[in-house]
């Protein structure tokens, strides 16, 4: 029992001495505040458009977990981004296979909210039944231009009330682009247009807003010519087009191949204004690419952060977005980064990640952004308007002497458009 007694005091003795040399172990260390685990599905690997919003996701949680974290419930917690290649926008890659990676996020890393991507119109679209499956949040911030999400979302809001959209829709891109051309019509008197497009989803979209909206306001479409996503040569097109007699080219494209069109169309001094979307235009360094024969192609680089320098934040964001990356703003990065701070301010206001909190909170939304002010409409689209105090506009940029200067809308253009020299 003696025996028994003095171990039981050496025990303790041990156990002091241990407390008093590494510092006391009255309180334990308080745990790493667990992540927000976000799910990025994202077709990176084909197209500027998708890496851009890549890179701007990345870029914004670096920033928000340097500061600190999110807010919830009054405990700082960091993001942590998995980034996940769906390969949508591939040539030749089914649907099926990005649904497979969305679900692989879902199950297999337990995702607490999806954001991103896909880019694809057509894997987007059909996300919207996974993600009403899973009753899991989804912020898509990069591609989906179609405007047959947010039908299909207004449809049947209640089944879909978990998926929320903030990057472009071609049903509004297109008009403000005819707003730009009725002021080059008003100025050079251009009227009559060819359109050249990629033969896919959001392409055959934005081509039929264009013709339509486009005879309605007076121009004449002389013809149309929808070319294999992916071709290496536009040049039949350009001279269908350049035999047309049009002075506007109105241009949709989705793949990095676009790059070829612009060189073509400078080749054969198409006599004609290039208005347009092209997913390859808003790289900078297509310029050198294509030995500068990417001049005069305007597009709409949507997010004003991205090439504009008047609103808050702008120039700032170039900044620090070229510094990490090494290169300027392209593609969706404009919106994938506003897109993790708007997603931050929800989830601080709903003060936890449940689902209808944080829906709720988002539906809420009403916060301005380096790309003008955030809210969502009824379809869950951030609301577009091109005062941005009161929506997100959509801005073209024009490349002259090199650069991508913003020239639409007025508001926000530190340039007017320029003319090919070639028009005469």
């Amino acid at each position: 029992m003696k025996k028994r007694i003095i171990q039981m005091t050496l025990t303790l003795v041990m156990v002091s001495v241990m407390v008093v040399a590494f510092g006391g172990c009255s309180k334990p260390a308080a745990p790493e505040a667990e992540a927000i685990v976000l799910g990025c599905p994202i077709s990176f690997k084909a197209t500027p458009w998708p890496l851009g919003g890549k890179y701007g996701w990345e870029l914004a949680v670096e920033e928000i977990n340097a500061a600190g974290g999110v807010n919830v419930g009054g405990v700082m917690r960091p993001f942590d981004l998995i980034v996940l290649d769906t390969r949508d926008e591939e040539p030749g890659v089914p649907v099926s296979e990005c649904l497979l990676g969305m679900e692989k996020l879902i199950l297999d890393d337990n995702v607490d909210i999806l954001v991103g991507g896909p880019s694809m119109s057509e894997a987007s679209i059909a996300a919207l039944d996974l993600v009403a499956r899973y009753d899991i949040v989804h912020l898509v911030t990069s591609g989906t231009w179609t405007p047959s999400w947010g039908k299909k979302v207004a449809e049947d809001p209640e089944k879909y009330r978990n998926s929320f959209k903030m990057s472009e829709n071609a049903a509004h891109a297109v008009p403000v682009g005819l707003d730009l051309l009725e002021e080059v019509r008003e100025e050079h008197n251009l009227n009559e247009a060819y359109c050249i497009i990629d033969d896919c989803m959001f392409c055959r979209n934005a081509m039929d807003v264009f013709a339509g909206l486009g005879e309605k306001r007076g121009f004449t479409i002389l013809g149309r010519s929808a070319v294999p996503p992916g071709s290496t040569d536009y040049s039949p097109a350009l001279l269908k087009a350049k035999n047309s007699g049009a002075n506007l080219l109105f241009f949709w494209t989705n793949t990095a191949t676009s790059a070829i069109l612009f060189k073509q169309f400078v080749d054969l001094e198409v006599p004609a204004l290039p208005v347009g979307f092209a997913a390859g235009a808003q790289e900078y360094e297509v310029y050198e690419a294509v030995d500068g024969k990417c001049a005069y192609i305007t597009f709409p680089n949507p997010h004003a952060c991205q090439t504009a320098t008047k609103l808050p934040g702008d120039v700032e964001f170039q900044q620090a977005f070229e510094s990490k990356f090494g290169k300027k703003p392209f593609g969706g990065c404009g919106g994938a980064y506003a897109g993790a701070y708007v997603l931050k301010d929800a989830i601080e206001r709903a003060g936890s990640l449940d689902t209808d909190a944080l829906r709720a909170a988002l539906e809420a939304t009403d916060m301005m952004t380096l790309n003008g002010r955030l809210m969502f409409g009824d379809n869950h689209e951030n609301i577009y308007n091109q005062d941005p105090n009161e929506g997100i506009p959509t801005v073209y940029s024009q490349w002259i002497n090199g650069e991508r200067i913003a020239v639409w809308p007025q508001v926000l253009a530190d340039s007017e458009i320029e003319l090919p020299p070639w028009m005469g």
